[in-house]
């Protein structure tokens, strides 16, 4: 990452008071109470209660939670620090971070260090848990553990990536780097929710989609508080962006975290209520104590103190949010604590291998109407679809309050599109896609070729240039110009050049096909909807690049096309069966001949290679009356020049 110098500020970067230290000294104390509140419950449970575990010793019993909660409170502030920089605190008009989000990407930078070093030393504590060793001895058989162990692995992979985080924030100044880190950090978080205890047993599925989302949830809201009570002890003036923002944004995440904290609930206790008096029961509703108080601190933040601290008066907001943040971060150690208490065994019942690995029992379909009518939510997507469908219409909504229109058909393409998400995720195609080769193939074409090119058709970055605002409230970079300023960086300047999506499509289907990542996906719940998305954002990719054009590009379609009649073609001849491991695993003894799966599998590829040639060929050609694509002479005049990062760029 090259290294700029710094950029020149609104105004002086003034010195740490004392109610700043204050909000520091309450993040140190109810970290340690969240450590003394994990140690405390890692003791009392113990790893035999865990998973059967034989006693590692008291150094592990004690330091693994204790390390765990540092780990989460660490990876909290980098989340928060990074998005003050990116989504609340705006940047200059030049593309470079103002004072605000500087001293944010400088916090984070510590923050990840501490993040990092945290995660590595979970790495040694869970070997030595789980092998129920001397921390000493665990040490020496990292490399053969690692293999076998997925939270250790989960650990590796978080530590590493907070250690490129906190290598990235140290030298960034820019906001275009802050947002990549920002997504960096978030990710982050999610190898290690993806691997505890909602990863195993009946509907692990639906319990690993809604902890993941917890995750996410509560450090935008526990990092965001702690970045806003920072920003208005060292500069007030931020708080008039960057406090209406947050306001919204919490709002969202205590939604969230209640939705998936009762999905899980309904996941692991069920419905029998003598399930809150088991010790899992009891924590469950300790946390759900404090989300309601939080609710309701949250309530007053935006009734008193976000209108007071709006006007310059921030003792209330302080007071308020300083108790706001020691709640949460003492709910952190209880929630550590919670993901090292087993819950309330369920109903003696048999469990076949296909819910062992899948998370849900499968019967064999009855015809292909069943492959749409079977429901099974996939929580994530589910979410995703939501976003986009939601976003799409107020767009629209906006440019008919001002009197402008929007081709009806862009509309019905874009929610078309998403509901084509909506059916390979969350209908049988999902639910049996996860054990079937044939109809995981319906899936991936859905995902891959049709979905993106019915959301391409629908045009959003054109309804986002018209709906979005050209002027910036506080007078930072518009919406508008930011939105512009990304499409003009080199990344994707470069996915939109001619013959940039066949390659991307040919280097994802080789990693999938030819160098065994299917096979490495297909083997947890988290991966194949890591799959799924990779599918999806490479035909959004895709679709991308061709839309990007001021006329179709026929030999681009033919080389995609050629790209996915290869993988169909492979397929059919190859005699080993793709992801033979995780199919087997399942078991279905109605699908006994995988390779014969695998072949109808090729016959999908290869029969809907019109469908999508039909669909990729409608999203490179213009409609009547549509709005001008980006490049255009027309949205050049409109919009105007975007700068940053010291150039300007007529878009």
């Amino acid at each position: 990452m090259q290294r700029m110098a710094l950029p020149a500020v609104s105004g002086p970067i003034t010195g740490r008071g004392a109610r700043q230290w204050t909000v520091v000294v309450l993040l140190v104390v109810g970290s340690v109470a969240g450590m003394l509140v994990a140690a405390a419950l890692g003791v009392s449970a113990g790893p035999a209660a865990i998973a059967g575990l034989p006693d590692a010793g008291p150094l592990v019993t004690v330091a693994l939670p204790m390390v765990r909660v540092l780990s989460e409170v660490a990876a909290t502030v980098t989340v928060g620090m990074l998005l003050l920089a990116t989504v609340l605190a705006p940047p200059q008009r030049g593309g470079y971070l103002d004072v605000a989000g500087f001293r944010a990407v400088r916090t984070a930078a510590v923050s990840a260090a501490v993040w990092a070093a945290a995660a590595l030393l979970m790495v040694p504590l869970t070997v030595a848990e789980a092998s129920g060793r001397p921390l000493v001895e665990a040490l020496g058989s990292l490399a053969a553990a690692l293999p076998v162990l997925p939270t250790s692995s989960a650990w590796l992979v978080t530590g590493a990536v907070a250690a490129a985080v906190a290598v990235g924030s140290a030298g960034t100044l820019t906001w275009g780097w802050s947002v990549g880190l920002f997504a960096a950090a978030v990710g982050g978080l999610l190898p290690v929710a993806a691997s505890g205890h909602s990863a195993v047993g009946g509907s692990h599925d639906i319990a690993t989609d809604s902890l993941l989302l917890h995750v996410v949830a509560a450090a935008l809201w526990v990092g965001g508080l702690l970045a806003i009570l920072l920003v208005a002890t060292s500069a007030p003036r931020a708080l008039r962006t960057a406090l209406p923002r947050f306001s919204t944004l919490a709002g969202w995440c205590w939604a969230v975290l209640a939705l998936s904290g009762l999905v899980n609930l309904a996941v692991r206790v069920g419905v029998d209520p003598r399930g809150l008096l088991t010790p899992y029961g009891a924590l469950v509703v300790g946390k759900t104590v404090a989300l309601a108080a939080l609710g309701l601190l949250g309530l007053v933040h935006r009734r008193r103190t976000v209108p007071a601290a709006a006007r310059g008066r921030t003792v209330d907001l302080l007071r308020w949010g300083g108790l706001e943040l020691l709640i949460m971060v003492v709910t952190i150690g209880l929630a550590v604590g919670l993901g090292r208490t087993p819950p309330p065994p369920g109903p003696a019942t048999g469990t076949s291998r296909a819910e062992e690995v899948l998370g849900y029992e499968l019967a064999r379909p009855d015809g292909p109407l069943q492959l749409v009518t079977w429901i099974r939510v996939d929580v994530l997507f589910a979410l995703v679809v939501a976003v986009l469908v939601i976003i799409y219409l107020a767009g629209v909504r906006t440019l008919r309050v001002v009197g402008e229109a929007w081709p009806l058909r862009r509309t019905v393409a874009w929610c078309g599109g998403a509901l084509v998400v909506l059916v390979a995720t969350s209908s049988g195609i999902g639910r049996y896609g996860a054990a079937m080769p044939s109809v995981a193939a319906v899936g991936q074409v859905l995902m891959l070729a049709v979905a993106p090119a019915l959301l391409a058709a629908g045009a959003p970055l054109r309804l986002a240039c018209r709906a979005l605002p050209a002027v910036g409230k506080t007078g930072g970079p518009s919406p508008r110009g930011s939105l512009l300023w990304l499409l003009r960086r080199p990344l994707a300047r470069r996915l939109r050049r001619p013959g940039a999506a066949p390659l991307v499509l040919a280097a994802v289907q080789l990693t999938l096909y030819g160098a065994g990542g299917l096979d490495l996906l297909l083997a947890s719940s988290a991966g194949r909807q890591a799959l799924d998305a990779l599918l999806f954002l490479t035909g959004c990719v895709v679709a991308s690049g061709l839309t990007g054009s001021s006329g179709p590009r026929l030999w681009e379609v033919v080389a995609l096309l050629g790209v996915q009649l290869a993988v169909g073609i492979a397929l059919l001849v190859r005699p080993d069966v793709v992801g033979a491991e995780h199919f087997r695993g399942v078991g279905l003894v109605w699908v006994p001949d995988l390779l014969a799966e695998q072949r109808w599998a090729a016959v999908v590829w290869l029969v809907c290679l019109p469908v999508a040639a039909r669909l990729l060929l409608a999203t490179v050609s213009p409609g009547r009356g549509d709005p001008p694509r980006i490049g255009s002479a027309k949205l050049s005049a409109t919009h105007g020049v975007v700068t940053g990062g010291g150039t300007s760029a007529r878009v």
